[in-house]
């Protein structure tokens, strides 16, 4: 693995602090408010801390996204795609094996985002999970994401000539999202490669014969 692209952050909300001078006032905000959604739920962190950190006024905020509401989907969209630049980087950049090849780096990405101090979960899924039947635009958000995320591991699977890789990449989904909070909630990065040693064992019985989902 190239590790320059270890400079391509797996969390828009780094543990440094960070300095927002000279920075665009909608981009203060959207990186305070990931930092603070991050490390404290969206909810529960009120416009008054985000400005706080942002280092901008009350009616910046207001301004440039109308509602807190605005602003909880302008830093989760910006959380999903930064996420998704860094984890497609990390697996189209890395050497792939000759039987599965780039599908295991997914989960040795997932082991180096884990491992990290400033690993507080996926803020998609937390968003998700927060705004259940309340914000149509968080919902847009969250399956815009997992839709590019299958699309992408279709595209893994169909680059070692494995079928069904509809069938598996939801497979590969369910393992993602799960070492994700297992992870989270044990503290233990090596749930991600726990999760990678299961998808081969999948990989392996897909490589054999198809399998059945009805």
């Amino acid at each position: 693995m190239d590790h320059t692209l270890s400079l391509l952050l797996p969390t828009y909300a780094p543990e440094t602090e960070g300095s927002t001078s000279n920075r665009d006032a909608g981009d203060a905000l959207i990186t305070a408010a990931i930092w603070l959604f991050c490390r404290n739920g969206i909810k529960n962190t009120g416009v008054e801390k985000i400005i706080s950190r942002a280092g901008v006024s009350k009616m910046t905020l207001y301004n440039r996204f109308s509602t807190k509401e605005g602003l909880v989907a302008a830093a989760v969209e910006k959380e999903a795609q930064q996420w998704r630049d860094w984890l497609f980087s990390y697996v189209n950049g890395g050497e792939a094996d000759p039987h599965y090849g780039r599908i295991p780096l997914v989960f040795t990405a997932l082991f180096e985002w884990f491992s990290r101090k400033d690993y507080f979960g996926c803020l998609i899924m937390k968003a998700a999970i927060e705004f259940e039947g309340e914000s149509p635009e968080i919902t847009r958000i969250f399956n815009a994401h997992k839709t590019t995320m299958n699309g992408f591991l279709v595209d893994l699977c169909e680059d070692v000539g494995l079928r069904e890789s509809n069938v598996l990449a939801s497979m590969l989904m369910t393992l993602i999202d799960g070492s994700i909070i297992k992870s989270l909630l044990a503290k233990d990065p090596r749930f991600g490669l726990e999760a990678g040693a299961m998808a081969k064992i999948i990989l392996d019985s897909f490589l054999i014969a198809p399998i059945s989902t009805e």
